[in-house]
């Protein structure tokens, strides 16, 4: 099957990528927080393809559907309000998505601003190298929703496979608990969460888990597995197909793997690529690209050297989530 064909592929891919690297990463996102007057921005450009692994539906059927392609720019930054409080916004600044209309071999274009999100992360626990943090947040529909553009399947007679979405039209509202341990130059983290959203849409289970570490010459490696799993409670005529995989009742199952590198001081240039694994529906498999620049910041006067124990250089999760 097409689906088991994305699995195969994303595990390959992922040993390929991952065997050359064998020493620990920084640190990444998960329950650490920066100390009060310290941040982290980080600012990326997103591209994803349909490469030739389809759309796959809701029934779980493969379509092929021609040209298609999102290139996204994002910004991620969050900051230290008091010890073990910190505040952090994400917003796809700008999202343009390019969806070929296979009947006329027309592509057609469609830029928005993108549903920026903002919330709080609260870690709780600190016992040694080991953390626990609470965090929510709301995702706010600023992208227009509705369907954009049919979608056509890619061979004669070009039958309608589904309809293009840019925007969900409501807001989400991002629940998790998360827990990390960090070595000196290694760390292991994972979260469960919830996501409540309005207008009738499902609900999302979520979860991750990843580690990376640090190289002696500064190159780091984190490896990262994701999942977004509808829980089937929104209205029937809430539910989409859409190769943006944005509307509801959306799941997937993917991966990360992110290298960067500090070329100056507290700033750091990196690549991710993702891609879907399994338990794929309403969602293109990719795969995805990211090149990223990173920073880590303070506004206070003389700051404080950031303990090993307490990784501060968050990475934004998967960017493939609706």
């Amino acid at each position: 099957m097409r689906a088991q064909r994305i699995a195969s592929w994303g595990l390959a891919l992922l040993v390929v990528l991952a065997v050359p690297f064998v020493a620990p990463p920084r640190a990444a996102a998960g329950p650490w927080t920066p100390e009060p007057g310290h941040g982290y921005l980080k600012l990326w450009l997103k591209w994803t393809c349909n490469c030739g692994f389809g759309y796959v539906a809701s029934d779980g059927s493969t379509y092929d559907y021609g040209f298609y392609t999102e290139i996204f720019a994002n910004a991620y930054g969050e900051i230290g309000i008091v010890p073990g409080l910190a505040a952090w916004v994400h917003w796809p600044v700008v999202e343009t998505f390019l969806l070929e209309d296979t009947r006329r071999g027309h592509v057609r274009d469609h830029t928005v601003i993108g549903d920026p999100a903002i919330g709080l992360r609260w870690r709780f626990l600190r016992a040694g190298r080991f953390a626990s943090a609470l965090e929510a947040g709301v995702r706010l529909p600023f992208a227009p929703s509705g369907e954009v553009q049919p979608v056509y399947g890619r061979d004669p007679p070009h039958e309608q496979i589904g309809a293009l979405r840019v925007g969900t039209g409501v807001f989400d509202v991002p629940l998790a608990l998360s827990i990390g341990y960090a070595w000196d130059g290694f760390y292991l983290a994972g979260s469960g969460g919830y996501v409540a959203r309005t207008g009738d849409f499902d609900h999302v289970a979520t979860w991750s888990a990843e580690g990376g570490g640090t190289f002696d010459f500064g190159l780091s490696l984190r490896v990262r597995f994701v999942g977004w799993h509808s829980i089937g409670n929104g209205a029937e005529s809430s539910y989409h197909e859409s190769p943006s995989g944005i509307g509801s009742g959306t799941n997937y199952t993917g991966f990360a793997v992110e290298i960067d590198y500090p070329f100056e001081r507290d700033w750091w240039i990196g690549a991710t690529i993702e891609g879907g694994m399994f338990a794929l529906s309403r969602q293109t498999g990719g795969p995805v690209v990211t090149l990223y620049v990173a920073t880590r910041f303070s506004v206070v006067e003389d700051p404080a050297p950031q303990p090993q124990t307490e990784p501060v250089v968050p990475s934004e999760e998967t960017d493939v989530a609706p």
